[in-house]
């Protein structure tokens, strides 16, 4: 059941792809599936992975899990470096198109490699925990979608699907991986990864969310979404 939340996870990635290609109000979609991811950012941190470390960490697996929350961050950090912003600016990289395209596919299939594994743990020891979770990350993921897509036009046939089919398929692949490991991780080595995930989250809402929200100035749609996102969280909480 937890490859099968990846597997939709990955799906999620591509349906970005085909909003930049079938729609041309893209900037309204994205400010409300932002919006909306944030809010949901917020609720699993707080509400779902943060009372899950505390009830599986004990004595000095605390610190361990700080430490896994600090290289969560560093991780996505490290490879958001190489990802361009994707906020709809294409036109003032025009004349890099091409460097831009191959070093944000490359960037991307290791952020979504490092997701898949993530959300596939977190699955396995939350379903409810997992769903939310990556329902968080498919929608933060759909406008990363769409951007690589536009971004990938300029690149010649061959090359664009090479990469517009190994960027979804590269978070299964995380997911299959924590799969073959799950066997070897005990519950301490669990809530590391959960807190591995808390800090990717944490720096998905503080440095990529939080940023792109701001710049908005339709708070009607964007302060609503905003809300939904966290009672989503909050609706599903209850189903545990």
């Amino acid at each position: 059941m937890a490859l099968f939340i990846v597997f939709c996870l990955s799906l999620m990635f591509a349906l970005g792809m085909l909003f930049a290609r079938l729609s041309e109000g893209m900037e309204r979609v994205e400010k409300f599936i932002t919006a909306l991811s944030l809010g949901a950012m917020i609720g699993v941190a707080f509400l779902d992975l943060v009372p899950e470390i505390l009830e599986e960490a004990e004595g000095t697996s605390y610190i361990w899990a700080a430490i896994a929350v600090v290289l969560g961050i560093v991780i996505l950090k490290f490879l958001d470096r190489f990802v361009p912003e994707h906020e709809g600016k294409e036109e003032s990289k025009e004349g890099n198109l091409a460097h831009i395209g191959i070093m944000s596919a490359v960037a991307i299939m290791l952020h979504n490699i490092v997701e898949g594994m993530t959300v596939y743990s977190v699955a396995s020891a939350s379903l409810k925990g997992g769903l939310v979770l990556a329902l968080s990350v498919a929608l933060h993921n759909i406008p990363m979608g769409a951007f690589i897509y536009s971004t990938m036009k300029s690149e010649k046939r061959n090359m664009r699907n090479l990469v517009l089919l190994s960027a979804p398929l590269s978070t299964l692949l995380g997911g299959v991986l924590m799969m073959l490991l799950s066997s070897f991780l005990s519950p301490s080595l669990f809530a590391i990864l959960m807190s591995l995930a808390l800090g990717m989250v944490l720096y998905i809402i503080f440095w990529e969310l939080i940023p792109s929200v701001l710049h908005t100035k339709d708070w009607k749609t964007t302060v609503p979404s905003l809300v939904l996102g966290l009672l989503l969280v909050l609706v599903a909480s209850f189903l545990e």
